[in-house]
């Protein structure tokens, strides 16, 4: 039993240690790609509309559950979009909603929560 029980926790273990170092290998190779995603929209379910960059031409592609099509070749320099930083002081309208009806004061006789 002891030995059962040995045997698959060193089977997870190895698991475990080959998936990092395959993961590391992944970053890796895939880090050196002359492909880059410079700004992309969703236009649908499924259905995005990325500009990407190969080498030194930009794309329009389409890309849904069918395929990827290209859409055209666009000229001009352009930048990866960097990821917006929220504003601190800018908030939700759901996040709102939910703190005015979680501080609300309750009323006496009214429900029970």
């Amino acid at each position: 039993m002891l030995q059962a029980v040995l045997t698959v926790l060193s089977v997870l273990l190895l698991a475990y240690w080959f998936s990092r170092l395959l993961g590391k290998r992944w970053v890796q190779s895939s880090g050196t790609s002359n492909i880059k995603v410079i700004d992309g929209v969703q236009v649908g379910q499924d259905r995005r509309v990325l500009l990407i960059q190969v080498g030194e031409h930009n794309y329009l592609v389409g890309v849904s559950q069918a395929g990827i099509q290209l859409l055209a070749e666009v000229e001009g320099n352009f930048e990866a979009a960097k990821p917006s930083q929220p504003n601190p002081g800018a908030q939700l309208p759901f996040q709102e909603l939910m703190e005015k009806y979680l501080t609300a004061p309750s009323k006496k006789g009214g429900r029970n929560r």
